[in-house]
């Protein structure tokens, strides 16, 4: 829990960093009222509109690793085989359950560290006896994996929804653009009160 002198200090940072914030706010409700064609300026050298649609192709590439697998499945699900069976191991006849509650007693509640401990057992139990069961057939018998594998392996691509959001929003702008100084009255009242608000709760 945070302490009183700890909770002042936040609350204290905080209307310093509003007042900083009413100040600006009163030079850019100024400069909106007498300068408009400035404030325009700077927004258009600060809103310089930089597409992610390059980052989102690279992104929207499949990956197909099924070759190489079904090439070495006799090694690879040797290794999966391994793997699942010490989790099977260590979970189902290692893991000391009460040693966990008393070294992580102190950190988080009791009940609710014996509910996580529980979920943690049971979900590497079932994640190790699908691995097993996996590893086994890849293993063994590869080509009972085909089936299951092309239906996961479809490709639902995300270009669609990216495409969307790529796109410029300059509404606020050009209503500001329009608008100027009566955003700027706007602005600059909101700021002075907010800086003498924040001024007399520092003093």
């Amino acid at each position: 829990m945070l302490t009183q002198s700890v909770k002042s200090l936040l609350w204290e940072d905080l209307a310093i960093f509003l007042l900083f914030t009413a100040m600006l706010g009163i030079l850019l409700g100024l400069l909106l009222i007498f300068r408009p064609g400035t404030v325009e300026r700077l927004g258009r050298s600060a809103n310089r509109w930089i597409s992610t649609r390059h980052i989102n192709r690279w992104l929207d590439r499949s990956i197909s690793i099924e070759h190489w697998l079904y090439h070495h499945h006799r090694a690879t699900g040797v290794v999966i085989v391994a793997g699942a069976s010490y989790i099977l191991v260590y979970f189902g006849m290692l893991f000391d359950r009460a040693y966990e509650l008393q070294r992580l007693g102190g950190r988080l509640p009791a009940r609710l560290l014996a509910s996580l401990l529980d979920a943690l057992v049971l979900g590497s139990l079932l994640g190790g006896a699908v691995a097993l069961i996996a590893g086994l057939f890849l293993w063994l018998r590869p080509s009972m994996l085909r089936g299951m594998e092309e239906q996961a392996n479809r490709w639902v691509s995300s270009r669609r929804a990216t495409r969307v959001l790529d796109v410029p929003h300059d509404e606020v702008d050009r209503f500001v653009a329009r608008h100027a100084q009566r955003v700027g009255w706007m602005l600059l009242v909101a700021s002075i009160y907010l800086f003498f608000l924040m001024f007399r709760w520092l003093v």
